[in-house]
């Protein structure tokens, strides 16, 4: 394999509700095949938002990518998808302004979204929620763990058991 395979989700129980609690969660494969499970809940000071999930789940995937190789990020998320692939340029050439001239809600994750595609070969792919693929599914069951509050940081050397 030459490239990073990352599969991000957000998840946030009550979303829109003063309860609400959401997490994230990252499923990435390296190109040596070690995985790596990450998983957090959104900080306390941040909004407490299904896409504030989603868009910190990607944040973080890119992080952990740091061989200068290819990453391919599937998401669940059209927001994430989209907006990386569609949106974003007009975002930055319209002062941060969405289609209807407002400012760019999470405009500090997108930046660093950003700076990673400027610097790296990112591609975005949709991939349909709850559908049965494996990475999507493990994503999800990470992202559920952050809202309840849990940390995951667990790397498998490939060939090795889970």
């Amino acid at each position: 394999m030459t490239t990073y395979i990352a599969y991000v989700d957000g998840a946030c129980p009550n979303n829109g509700k003063p309860n609400a609690k959401a997490g994230w969660g990252t499923y990435i494969i390296n190109p040596e095949g070690k995985t790596l499970k990450l998983a957090a809940p959104v900080p306390r000071d941040q909004p407490q938002t299904n896409n504030r999930a989603e868009l910190l789940a990607a944040l973080e995937a890119l992080k952990r990518c740091n061989k200068p190789m290819p990453i391919t990020l599937y998401s669940d998320s059209q927001l994430v998808v989209k907006g990386a692939n569609e949106w974003l340029p007009n975002w930055k050439t319209k002062g941060w302004k969405n289609s209807n001239k407002k400012p760019v809600e999470h405009r500090d994750l997108w930046e660093q979204i950003d700076q990673f595609i400027q610097r790296r070969e990112v591609t975005f792919i949709w991939v349909g929620g709850h559908t049965g693929n494996p990475g999507n599914e493990e994503a999800d069951t990470l992202a559920c763990r952050g809202a309840r509050g849990e940390c995951v940081h667990e790397l498998t050397v490939a060939g090795e058991a889970a």
